[in-house]
């Protein structure tokens, strides 16, 4: 593991800090609800001999998880990127078939004996998978999206790439989203970065609306443009005011969900979504935000 996966910055510290601080309030707060002070005194000392076990047992659990999803990591990458190069480009399948497969494969090949590229793979996938507000203008934009990248950083952080044809719609041929994580620890997420989305001009912009409307000033009446931001898929690289709760089940859809089952959504047959409401800290504190 580099030193740059163990070493936390003042960030990653202070994140920590107020995390604890937080658990050592509702602590607080529960034992004084018990009935006697003898309870509370027992409860605190079982709280103690509770925590020494875990600094003992669980935090050399947990590295060790560490190091084993690292290599899980790199071994499930190394099957993306194959499975993105089956969808992406044309590729001959004599070099991976046996004598055995030919007719299995027989339907799928052209007469070059060639996968010819998945048109709209990625474009379908995610307008399936129903996880993001897509408007119309957002799937005549997604028509052009190529490949859907993930590319991991320092564990567990990592981004997605967003690769498209050059269009009439936007300047940019990639756009990136960026998750970052508290080091180690894959359900605290501490920030994220989006991109600027370069629009051909405000009709091209699937995330603004604008309307005209006359005012009048004396005896003049003008007609002023007024712009409204609308729900569109491409707020996600806007990320000017963002909830980390949110953001953080945005990242576990694309790590944990997507990329795992995009041949299903592109099929539409996941009868099972993504769900929002784990078991995990990041569950109760969404709860909290929604009250």
């Amino acid at each position: 593991m580099s030193n740059s996966e163990t070493q936390k910055t003042p960030e990653d510290i202070d994140i920590k800090i107020k995390k604890e601080e937080k658990e050592q309030k509702k602590l607080i707060e529960a034992i004084n609800k018990l009935p006697s002070d003898s309870i509370k005194s027992k409860t605190i000392l079982l709280y103690d001999l509770n925590e020494d076990m875990k600094s003992q047992y669980f935090d050399k659990y947990k590295e060790e998880k560490v190091k084993i999803e690292l290599e899980q990591n790199k071994n499930f990458l190394d099957y993306l990127n194959k499975i993105r190069d089956f969808i992406n480009t044309s590729l001959n399948i004599n070099s991976f078939l046996d004598n055995n497969d030919e007719a299995k494969y027989s339907l799928v090949m052209d007469n070059n004996n060639e996968f010819t590229p998945i048109k709209k793979f990625w474009s379908t996938a995610l307008i399936n998978a129903t996880f993001f507000e897509i408007s119309d203008k957002d799937k005549k934009i997604l028509e052009y999206l190529q490949d859907v990248c993930y590319i991991p950083l320092d564990y567990p952080s990592f981004k997605i790439e967003f690769r498209f044809e050059p269009n009439e719609y936007m300047k940019e041929t990639t756009l990136i989203k960026t998750f970052y994580f508290v080091n180690n620890e894959k359900e605290v997420i501490k920030k994220v970065e989006g991109c600027d989305i370069n629009w051909v001009d405000d009709d091209k912009n699937p995330t603004i609306k604008v309307t005209t409307k006359k005012k009048k000033k004396g005896k003049v009446i003008e007609t002023i443009s007024v712009t409204k931001k609308v729900d569109s898929f491409f707020n996600i690289f806007d990320t000017k005011d963002t909830n980390l709760n949110k953001e953080l089940v945005e990242a576990k859809f694309f790590r944990d969900d997507f990329l795992e089952n995009m041949l299903e959504y592109y099929l539409n047959i996941m009868e099972i979504h993504y769900d929002e409401d784990d078991d995990g800290e990041d569950g109760e504190e969404a709860e909290e935000e929604k009250k």
